[in-house]
């Protein structure tokens, strides 16, 4: 009983393994301005908290965002706002409806 043998792979050549390395040096690249990004909304959250500011996550939540890296979101609507939004309430106005 022999053992089957798998085909060869060719060898690499020069071109595609120095087109392999740009293309991950450009990831790499990209990852490394991502991650900046990231930390320094982070810091901008942290010091606005200290601050006090009304909205301190707003700067990190914008770039979670706009990086495509922010989780969904359903916010659950209450009764009364579904009653106002199907019109069978009056509107709603200085209530919290989510």
């Amino acid at each position: 009983m022999s053992t089957p043998t798998l085909p060869r792979r060719p060898r690499p050549t020069l071109a595609s393994v120095t087109a392999a390395n740009v293309q991950l040096r450009r990831q790499l690249a990209a990852l490394w301005r991502d991650h900046d990004e990231l930390l320094a909304a982070a810091r901008t959250a942290v010091s606005a908290f200290y601050d006090g500011a009304p909205l301190p996550l707003a700067v990190l939540i914008d770039t979670l965002d706009r990086l495509g890296a922010a989780p969904e979101y359903a916010p659950q609507l209450t009764e009364a706002a579904l009653a106002a939004v199907d019109g069978q309430a009056p509107a709603l106005s200085g209530r919290r409806i989510a």
